[in-house]
């Protein structure tokens, strides 16, 4: 049975690569202070940073909400999260992986009979409410404060590379983040179903997942929502990963899709410049699509299958 959780968990972390990985280093790459592949190395490093060495209480929090589930039945959790996601990342959305496995968790509970702690569910929920409202206001706050750091920077060259390397750490906090928040919950879930000291395999499937699948939501996220120079990348990726991180603080697991999402289009509104409101509008509605499809199929598979388990 070890090697189906195994396989589930690394189904479900490829999925986290292949998904949120753009919430990370999108604005980076769309604003072209990164490549591709100098992307998926920052994923591998910072996230298994963030997962090996991240204090973060959502793992704690997803543990608690698989209470009562065998290891067969947490592996059905993480293969109807995961086909969710993927199937957004074949469609370019960025999904809230999040969501996924939240809605994969209340499916599985109902379908096995097991009590749902709706009042933790409806504290996560305010939390994605919320996340990206935050988020847009603290990219806003941190544009604001950032352009004037930047006119006092002589040289072009020098500006340059400032403006880079402030791009970059921001992308490596957000990466952090993925290894604590993301992976969390998928940490949380595989260690529900007694599968202990898989941190560093985890990071690694999901490194995997930016490098084969990673490529179409980077680009949704670095281009097609809101123009990104280097000032709009840095500010966005900042605040959202901030708005993440006080998420993690309080054990609640967030979606950095939203939060970077909020973030890109609330600077983009405030600048005044173009905002691509009909793929907001669909990523939006994918937010909704995620959570249910996963809750139906870990629903009917349990019901399926629960005379085997």
């Amino acid at each position: 049975m070890d090697w189906v959780v195994i396989s589930a968990a690394f189904f479900m972390a490829w999925a986290v690569g292949a998904n949120d990985s753009a919430k990370a280093v999108g604005t980076a790459v769309g604003s072209g202070v990164i490549g591709f592949k100098q992307s998926v190395l920052l994923i591998g490093v910072f996230t298994t940073l963030g997962t090996v060495i991240g204090h973060s209480a959502v793992s704690g929090t997803i543990t608690g909400l698989a209470g009562g589930m065998s290891p067969s039945q947490i592996t059905l959790v993480l293969f109807s999260a995961a086909s969710a996601v993927t199937i957004a990342s074949l469609w370019g959305r960025p999904i809230s992986t999040t969501q996924s496995i939240i809605g994969a968790l209340i499916g599985s509970s109902l379908a096995l009979e097991l009590p749902v702690d709706w009042v933790t569910i409806a504290r996560i929920v305010s939390a994605w409410i919320l996340s990206p409202l935050l988020a847009a206001l603290l990219s806003i706050a941190i544009y604001r404060l950032y352009k004037p750091f930047l006119a006092r920077i002589k040289g072009l060259k020098n500006l340059e590379l400032t403006q880079k390397w402030l791009v970059f750490l921001a992308s490596a906090y957000s990466a952090f983040n993925l290894g604590t928040n993301e992976l969390g919950n998928v940490i949380g879930l595989s260690q529900s179903a007694s599968l202990s000291g898989s941190n560093i395999f985890i990071a690694l499937a999901m490194t995997f997942g930016t490098l084969t699948f990673s490529r179409k939501v980077i680009m949704t996220i670095g281009k097609d929502i809101s123009p990104l120079g280097p000032t709009s990348a840095f500010s966005s990726q900042f605040g959202a990963a901030i708005a993440v991180s006080s998420a993690n603080l309080l054990g609640l697991p967030v979606s950095s899709g939203q939060a970077i999402v909020g973030a890109i289009s609330g600077l983009g509104i405030y600048k005044g410049e173009r905002v691509n409101k009909k793929l907001l509008l669909d990523i939006a509605k994918s937010w909704i699509k995620a959570p249910l499809f996963a809750g139906l199929l870990a629903f009917f598979i349990i019901k399926l299958l629960s005379a085997g388990f």
